[in-house]
């Protein structure tokens, strides 16, 4: 009797810990996920989300712990429960592949656990037949550190030909180049493949850009009725979705092998002339930019072989290399000299043998791994300077998507951020206010608490004041001259009044608003009247302090309120004449500006022409800390703000 009743004791208390188990949440790791690389920053080191899903409804949770390989201690995930899914963030240190581990506090319920993924370099592979997977053998990692993001399927797998994303079935140099950086760098290496078999750069183009002349294939491309073609924009689209959930930063750079499709000399009415294989290039690389809103970095090579006898088309390589030459993007390998044995078919093909991979993987190592050793040594900078663009504050209410009143909020948390940094000195490039005199008591004084200096350039709208006050605007924003220079070590800046002719900056019974008035006729300035002009007298000026610059090596960077460059209706009223000065320079490096608030870049002759963001115009923000390199302007940008990387001639 005394053995029934402890067995139904036994029976009893086993059935409560069965219950009472089935009542915890069993938990599980979204993010990471097995096999996933994520992109490491410049610190060595990348925020990583680390997301937990609990399997059953429950009304709280205890706190979550996390451990980070087995040689590590548990420590508290900071975040927050939404509903049953646990939402962090984490520093994870580049290496891999790493261990994640997730229970609850205490050493009690249930772990959950990802076994491989890591922090290493990211490298999306794009262009045509000779990116994707055309080989005659295929690859896959021997190190078993490369992986691949399949798209289409949300998961990362071993990079095993053929890639996920690429056309074709066959080989591809993406093990093959994962393996060689992952033994150089000692980390990880993910791949996002989308390589489009036959494809000209203008297949490549968004919906509705325009060419003169069709592709060889013409699936992806209409003509229209005014006799030229535009692009169905059936590839771009899938190319931003692929890289677009990385977010800024996150993926290294985009290698791009194009080019033999639009080199078909056996057709001339299919081939490419240099100077537009160059513009729809650089175009295509630009709206990237702009669409993943950071400046991502692109590798081109040098690729336009046919087949022997087709080999090379000079003008499509020259077009290739300029875009190195210009900074618009990174040089990539030359693989037209890549013939015989290491082409397919005996030779008598375009794609590549399986010798042919190795040594095309082999190139691209060699680039891209000196690229990466550059950009570890460049995280070495000379010195620092922030940039502030139209904070435009007034008490009025928002109009359309300006966010007035808010700005003072805004450079206020900006001001707070800036001097965190060691900075040269902080400049607002005009616009400081919108309207109203007494708007300067609210927002000066919140500039005037940066650390180091602060300059000003003058904008239109803060000279929209009464006509009593505008000429004690300079001196009220602290500034002895209207245009001035000041120099950092050996670098020089030089800080234009874009006001210096204009209808906005003077009382309307002025000279200089008559003078101006006249000018605008004369000239037949097409800009809008709320534009302005450097005059010449300022225009003397900067012409022989360039001379002393040029004279003594330094470089320049000038600051405006208004763009010259590229073409808009904000731009200066003589900008082509500003850009023609610059252009005689090598000494000048970039020219930077305000007032056209969604931002823009171009450049020119070598020198970069950078728009930065206006502030007003979110109710977030918009500034930028601009690191000086030897060899480049490396721009951090904040809130909405892109980050870039101006390479200098």
């Amino acid at each position: 009797m005394k053995v029934v009743l402890w067995l139904a004791v036994l029976c009893s208390v086993f059935i409560e810990y069965i219950q009472a188990e089935k009542t915890k949440p069993a938990y599980r790791i979204t993010s990471p996920v097995e096999y996933q690389v994520i992109q490491r920053g410049d610190s060595n080191e990348s925020w990583v989300e680390i997301n937990v899903t609990a399997s059953l409804p429950f009304s709280k949770s205890g706190p979550l712990e996390y451990r980070l390989d087995k040689k590590r201690s548990w420590e508290k995930l900071i975040g927050e429960w939404q509903n049953q899914n646990f939402l962090s963030r984490t520093k994870i240190p580049s290496g891999g592949w790493h261990r994640l581990e997730i229970r609850e506090g205490g050493n009690s319920g249930r772990r959950s656990q990802v076994v491989q993924f890591g922090v290493g370099e990211i490298f999306v592979v794009a262009g045509q037949s000779n990116s994707g997977n055309y080989g005659e053998v295929k690859q896959s990692t021997k190190t078993g550190l490369v992986s691949a993001f399949d798209f289409d399927n949300k998961k990362w797998q071993l990079a095993i030909d053929p890639q996920p994303g690429a056309g074709g079935r066959g080989g591809s140099i993406m093990p093959l180049l994962g393996d060689a950086l992952s033994r150089k760098l000692n980390l990880p290496i993910g791949i996002i493949a989308y390589g489009q078999g036959g494809t000209s750069v203008r297949e490549w183009l968004p919906q509705g850009s325009k060419f003169p002349n069709p592709p060889t294939v013409e699936n992806k491309v209409r003509k229209i009725n005014d006799g030229e073609w535009e692009s169905l924009g059936k590839i771009y689209p899938g190319f931003i979705e692929r890289m677009k959930p990385f977010g800024k930063n996150g993926f290294g750079a985009v290698l791009w092998h194009q080019g033999e499709s639009d080199a078909n000399q056996k057709d001339p009415t299919r081939t490419l002339s240099g100077p537009l294989y160059e513009k729809f290039l650089t175009q295509l690389i630009l709206k990237t930019r702009e669409d993943l809103e950071w400046d991502v970095p692109w590798f081109v090579a040098q690729a336009t072989y046919h087949v022997p006898g087709d080999e090379s088309d000079p003008n499509i390589r020259a077009a290739q290399a300029a875009l190195w030459q210009n900074g618009v993007a990174l040089e990539g390998p030359d693989t037209d000299r890549f013939k015989g044995k290491l082409r397919g078919r005996h030779g008598q093909g375009v794609h590549f043998s399986g010798p042919g991979l190795e040594t095309h993987a082999d190139a691209w190592f060699e680039k891209v791994s000196l690229w990466l050793a550059q950009k570890r040594n460049a995280t070495k900078y000379k010195f620092s300077f922030g940039a502030i663009a139209d904070c435009q504050y007034c008490s009025g209410p928002n109009r359309g998507s300006r966010h007035y009143s808010s700005s003072a909020r805004k450079l206020q948390e900006s001001v707070k951020e800036l001097n965190t940094h060691d900075l040269k000195f902080v400049i607002h490039l005009g616009d400081f206010i919108d309207r109203d005199y007494d708007s300067f008591d609210k927002v000066l004084p919140i500039y005037q608490t940066l650390k180091m200096p602060a300059y000003h350039a003058l904008g239109n709208h803060d000279f929209d004041v009464a006509d009593k006050w505008k000429a004690k605007v300079p001196d009220r924003m602290g500034m002895k001259s209207k245009y001035y220079e000041f120099k950092v070590e050996d670098w020089r800046f030089i800080v234009l009044d874009g006001n210096d002719v204009s209808l906005h900056a003077y009382p309307k019974d002025s000279s200089e608003y008559r003078e101006a008035e006249l000018y605008y006729q004369e000239n037949k300035v097409r800009s809008p009247k709320w534009n302005g002009a450097v005059g010449k007298e300022q225009l003397s000026w900067i012409r022989k302090i360039l001379e002393v610059a040029q004279e003594k090596g330094e470089k320049v960077v000038l600051y405006c309120h208004f763009p010259v460059y590229p073409a808009d209706p904000h731009n200066l009223w003589n900008a082509k004449e500003v850009i023609s000065m610059l252009e005689e320079f090598s000494c000048v490096k970039a020219y930077i500006n305000g007032h056209n608030h969604k931002g823009a870049y171009g450049m020119k002759e070598g020198i970069h022409y950078l728009t930065l963001k206006g502030m007003v115009e979110t109710e977030n923000s918009a500034y930028s800390i601009i690191h000086v390199h030897q060899d480049e302007l490396k721009v951090t940008g904040y809130g909405r703000e892109f980050d870039r990387s101006l390479l200098l001639r």
